[in-house]
């Protein structure tokens, strides 16, 4: 899917934010395409999952970063 993306638009995964809410979709693929991660804790996934993931060396499923909401998120990038 990535690969299609950046074959139509000038991409680089090295300064794109992957968000997601889903530790074993959106962050696995984030991490599997050179993507910064940040898990949004409204969603699915909650940070005791993560903090375990990265315990059991898991580290594809633990993400970069964590907000507790998009808001958030926004707010940190107007910073």
């Amino acid at each position: 899917m990535f690969e299609c993306i950046t074959e139509h638009f000038r991409v680089d995964p090295a300064r794109t934010l992957m968000v997601g809410d889903r530790l074993e979709t959106d962050i696995l693929f984030g991490h599997r395409c050179g993507m910064t991660t940040v898990l949004t804790l409204t969603g699915v996934s909650r940070l005791e999952e993560a903090q375990a993931y990265l315990a059991a060396g898991q580290h594809d499923l633990v993400p970069h970063y964590y907000v507790e909401s998009i808001a958030d998120l926004m707010e940190g990038l107007e910073d």
